[in-house]
């Protein structure tokens, strides 16, 4: 049986956030795969290529997105990281400073972000990381 809007009673696509009809937010229950969407982000890449490789998962397009995206936030993330690093040891004194202050700014913002994918994920929605998913879409499986 299709889930139906509690308000005006149209038909809802599998993990709708809102009635694509009158607008309406669709927040009764969560579906199985919002779930599944947000554990993708939860264990960083290892979680989503897990739920890239495990049945039924694996066909589901919503699950598959944001474990896609989860592996390219993750390698950013790392990247961001080892490259932070590398400012940090080479600048002399007040430098270095600088740039390890910038990576704690940036380490607690992409944990502010990290957060966010994963209630994203969890209520419904395919919120697209700029530029991050644009990456994940461009991957072949």
């Amino acid at each position: 049986m299709a889930a139906s809007c509690p308000r005006c009673g149209a038909a809802l696509n599998m993990g709708a956030a809102s009635c694509p009809s009158c607008g309406a937010p669709i927040t009764s229950t969560t579906q199985p795969n919002n779930v599944i969407a947000a554990l993708c982000y939860v264990g960083f890449a290892i979680t989503g290529i897990i739920f890239l490789m495990v049945e039924p998962y694996n066909r589901d397009e919503y699950v598959r997105f944001h474990a896609r995206q989860a592996i390219a936030f993750t390698v950013a993330w790392i990247a961001f990281s080892i490259v932070m690093g590398v400012f940090t040891a080479v600048l002399p004194g007040p430098l270095s400073h600088l740039f390890l202050l910038l990576t704690k700014l940036g380490d607690l913002a992409l944990a502010i972000l990290w957060a966010f994918l994963i209630y994203q994920a969890y209520v419904g929605n395919r919120f697209r990381v700029p530029v991050l998913a644009d990456w994940a879409d461009a991957v072949p499986f």
